[in-house]
């Protein structure tokens, strides 16, 4: 099941890419929605473990531990819009945003589809991966947040390799669009094992 999935995420950006004409920053906003997703539901599954322990130490890690993970993924995001300035010569972010929200597929923008159903769909795998099999009863707030923060390090750390690259190169945005791609495969196949 989890191989589909991983195919399934795989496949939209490039299907995007090659049939429907999405840009790589258009690609790039499915990803930032699904990251601000993912740091939401960090918070909850936090509170839970907070309030299933009772500790004021636990509330103190999800402090600090939110406000880093916070603070990484809004640098990542930065770093990425600075390499977009490179990558996409002339890029205007708020049109990109509006045209973003405003895609209509079957007649529907999907701004208005999208977004709540990532969200959903990201509660309900919370419930299912960490409601229903009580994990808040057995993780601490360390062992939760510690593969989050790590990906965020990792993200900002690939938007700094692309930043860097693309003050010399300017390579095409499939090669982006590939590179985002398999990173994000072998990094949830790797998170998986």
């Amino acid at each position: 099941m989890r191989y589909i999935q991983l195919g399934l995420e795989a496949s939209i950006p490039l299907l995007g890419f090659f049939f429907w004409d999405w840009s790589l920053y258009f690609i790039l906003l499915f990803y930032f929605i699904d990251l601000f997703a993912a740091e939401v539901i960090m918070h909850l599954k936090s509170r839970k473990i907070v309030d299933y322990s009772s500790t004021n130490e636990g509330r103190k890690k999800w402090v600090m531990r939110g406000a880093f993970s916070l603070s990484l993924l809004l640098l990542g995001v930065f770093i990425i819009h600075l390499s977009m300035l490179y990558i996409q010569e002339g890029i205007v972010f708020s049109d990109e945003v509006i045209a973003f929200w405003n895609y209509e597929d079957m007649g529907i923008k999907q701004g208005y589809l999208f977004v709540p159903l990532v969200l959903l769909l990201s509660y309900q795998q919370y419930r299912m991966e960490f409601l229903m099999p009580a994990r808040y009863r057995k993780l601490s707030i360390v062992e939760v947040w510690r593969p989050h923060i790590q990906a965020l390090v990792i993200i900002a750390g690939f938007a700094i390799f692309c930043l860097g690259v693309s003050f010399f190169f300017v390579f095409p945005e499939i090669v982006f669009v590939l590179g985002i791609v398999v990173f994000t495969v072998t990094y949830k196949l790797k998170l998986a094992d």
